[in-house]
């Protein structure tokens, strides 16, 4: 496990398990902002270096989802940056801010997401 915050004592906290072997879950809490995006991105390029099959971000405790966290979340469906893994989002429920968002930027609609880490790791556990 490993946890990160930023130096500046800015809300976002970074915390990285390894569910299964070929699975990275990177559970994030605070502010995905202008400020807080490069320093994630840096994180889960770290993180998953060692290419995971499966790379998890849990948004549960997300406050807040700017645009730049939005281009992140998309660099990372991509694999842009060095960041690896097949991307699901969790912590994804109706009506919460970041729901709101990934949905008006239609962002939502192309991606595997689920409402927790436990329905994502069936869902790979049963597709794979």
């Amino acid at each position: 496990m490993t946890d990160s915050t930023r130096s500046d004592d800015q809300p976002l906290t970074m915390t990285t398990n390894w569910p299964r072997p070929t699975v990275c879950l990177v559970q994030l809490a605070g502010e995905l902002d202008n400020a807080t995006a490069p320093l994630l991105a840096n994180y889960l390029r770290e993180q998953t270096a060692s290419a995971p099959t499966h790379l998890l971000l849990d948004l549960a405790a997300v406050r807040f989802l700017a645009a730049a966290g939005v281009t992140l979340i998309m660099d990372a469906l991509r694999h842009y940056h060095g960041i690896h893994g097949e991307l699901h989002l969790t912590g994804i429920t109706d009506d919460s801010t970041v729901d709101r968002v990934l949905d008006l930027t239609g962002v939502r609609a192309i991606l595997s997401h689920h409402r927790s880490v436990e329905d994502a790791l069936h869902h790979i556990d049963s597709s794979g």
